[in-house]
């Protein structure tokens, strides 16, 4: 049965832990003939010191529970702020929004099942806490879409592909979307696909590795390639790319899921390191 049209707002924190994209959307029809349509979308950063508490965690750094408990209610209260300045920006009073789909900033990601307490186990977890957004906003609000994703048994990521079925299907063209957020990932979108029949998986790093490479070498006074400034000026070492394309994940077989865990900290070290130990390697 066919729904009236209803605005949405979409909050999403990457794993680069920029701060929250906010997009306004209208939504109609009924699964699965929905149509949506982008409104508006904006962006706000986190307090600096407050994204550096989230990369510190999300890099697996130890932790008491306790604060683990106050950033996720922390971080409710800056979605719920974001999703209120997303109003003030687009003039749209809340009680006008719908619902509130909120992701979440991802902390840890276990997208296939490995060994703990004798059963083989995958997990997720995001904070931002969506009682918080929902009592300050006072817009309904749902999330948890990584973890339901994985109790039905996917890898809860990417989140993406059912916006490109929505916006990019097609009945006689068969498409790939490519997504290089903080990691990449690509959708597979046969001709005439039902939603079924698209296929989706993590490619690798994107932003996230270049963002910290870009934090490392200007010694934290930047945290992303403006304009593609350092890009421009840069040259292609042969071998560090060959030894980059070995990497094991690159092989691994859809479906697959990938996040800070694995191309975190430990990786951005290795990966400096290998460059460095190239460099040296005199040319002939």
């Amino acid at each position: 049965m066919a729904t009236k049209p209803m605005l949405v707002l979409g909050l999403m924190s990457g794993t680069s832990a920029d701060g929250i994209d906010v997009a306004l959307a209208r939504i109609s029809g009924a699964p699965p003939h929905l149509h949506a349509k982008l409104l508006g979308h904006t962006s706000s950063k986190f307090p600096a010191a407050l994204r550096k508490e989230i990369l510190r965690v999300a890099e697996q750094h130890p932790m008491a529970v306790g604060e683990l408990s106050q950033l996720n209610f922390r971080l409710g209260e800056v979605f719920a702020e974001a999703a209120l300045a997303a109003c003030r920006k687009f003039r749209v009073a809340p009680k006008s929004i719908a619902l509130i789909g909120s992701h979440g900033q991802t902390v840890f990601h276990q997208g296939k099942p490995a060994p703990y307490f004798g059963r083989r186990t995958a997990s997720t977890l995001q904070l931002g806490e969506p009682s918080v957004i929902a009592a300050r906003t006072g817009i309904t609000t749902v999330g948890d879409f990584r973890p339901a994703d994985m109790a039905l048994g996917g890898q809860g990521a990417p989140l993406v592909p059912y916006a490109d079925y929505l916006f990019y299907r097609h009945q006689k063209l068969g498409r790939v979307s490519l997504n290089l957020g903080g990691i990449a990932n690509i959708t597979v979108i046969p001709a005439s696909a039902k939603p079924g029949d698209v296929m989706a998986f993590d490619t690798g790093p994107a932003n996230m590795l270049i963002d910290a490479l870009v934090e490392h070498f200007s010694h934290g006074q930047q945290r992303f390639d403006k304009g593609a400034q350092r890009a421009m000026k840069g040259r292609d070492i042969v071998p560090l790319n060959a030894l980059l394309l070995k990497e094991p994940y690159l092989y691994q077989p859809p479906p697959k899921s990938t996040g800070r865990e694995y191309f975190g900290e430990e990786y951005l070290r290795k990966l400096c390191s290998s460059a460095a130990n190239i460099e040296r390697i005199p040319t002939t």
